[in-house]
């Protein structure tokens, strides 16, 4: 049986009485007061509520008793029990054209509750299934294979996976989540697994028509969920880090480095060190994108080349590293990609 809270029960009443110019009090399935707008009240026994309960049905109080103040009492009923009493104080004439109104207005607050609370569990447990799908260590035991089902995942196929960036916060339902089995990562991110990639033409299109400029990158097709996530969060990473005018990226295509960067995490000790540098980041990403084409990325900068060169050596006086030594330049990608990890 759905137990009422003191705190659900004494948010009802403060809300209702805004409304309602008589007191309030909500009592639970055994009677006791646990919420009222008289606060001296809770956690007292309330007769006329407890007379409702036995009887199953309204009851009216037509004059103030020694431990009962004149009012109306009606059951308030939930899968068909009785899980409390909403009571409205006053003369029994007066508050009992608003005696079915309240009682409503409860029920449907509490209704709203237990679906925002089912709603809440349904989230956690979703959540708690992603964190263990995208953990190597975990093995496909039948119950773990079973959950899987539930969302539409069989874990012994092969899997792909995409993770989709948008500029802004997302609801919990949005349209591209029909496609796949979709977990939301942050309130602005969503992965996605995919195991027939017939749709997949489809997705794509779908992102660039309904988000316009969303970022999203594919992994390989695994056997295992975790290592595609793995492989499409880092493939995120390289891109960010080092294309940040792309919008689409595949791991295959930047596997290598970004394996690379994977390995060498402790760049990120120093992987701040150009922050607050912008124009500095922008060039050494524009330099890395052109092949270290000095003439072309002067040309796209809209720079001289002496500007150029001046912005690479101020590079290697903040970080220690040379973008034009080749060794070096790799400890400056894995600096940048590390800014976005």
């Amino acid at each position: 049986m759905y137990k009422l809270s003191k705190l659900q029960a004494q948010r009802i009443v403060e809300k209702m009485m805004k409304d309602i110019p008589y007191n309030i009090n909500i009592m639970d399935e055994q009677g006791i007061i646990i919420g009222s707008g008289q606060k001296e009240r809770i956690g007292t026994v309330h007769a006329g509520a407890v007379e409702a309960i036995k009887l199953g049905y309204v009851v009216e109080i037509n004059y103030d008793k020694k431990f009962e103040r004149q009012g109306i009492n009606l059951p308030i009923k939930f899968d068909n029990e009785i899980v409390g009493v909403v009571g409205i104080s006053g003369n029994s004439k007066e508050v009992r054209p608003f005696g079915n109104l309240v009682n409503s207005t409860v029920t449907l607050m509490i209704e709203q509750a237990i679906s925002l609370q089912r709603l809440n569990e349904d989230s956690k447990k979703k959540n708690n299934f992603f964190r263990k799908l995208i953990n190597p260590a975990n093995e496909i035991s039948e119950e773990f294979y079973n959950e899987g089902l539930e969302y539409k995942i069989d874990l012994n196929k092969e899997s792909e996976v995409v993770i989709i960036d948008f500029k802004s916060e997302i609801n919990d339902n949005p349209p591209l989540l029909q496609y796949y089995p979709s977990f939301k990562t942050s309130s602005t991110s969503v992965c996605m697994i995919i195991q027939d990639n017939t749709n997949l033409p489809s997705l794509k299109n779908h992102l660039k028509m309904k988000y316009g400029n969303v970022n999203a990158a594919f992994s390989d097709v695994n056997s295992s969920v975790s290592l595609a996530y793995l492989q499409a969060k880092s493939a995120m990473h390289v891109m960010k880090g080092l294309f940040p005018d792309k919008t689409s990226i595949k791991y295959s295509d930047v596997k290598l480095i970004a394996d690379m960067t994977e390995l060498k995490m402790e760049n990120k000790k120093i992987s701040h060190i150009l922050d607050n540098n912008e124009i500095l980041i922008e060039t050494l990403q524009v330099y890395i994108e052109n092949n270290l084409n000095v003439m072309e990325t002067a040309d796209i900068l809209n720079i001289h080349r002496n500007t150029l060169n001046y912005r690479l050596s101020r590079i290697y006086e903040i970080t220690g590293k040379d973008p034009k030594k080749i060794l070096d330049l790799i400890d400056l990608v894995h600096i940048l990609i590390h800014r976005k990890m």
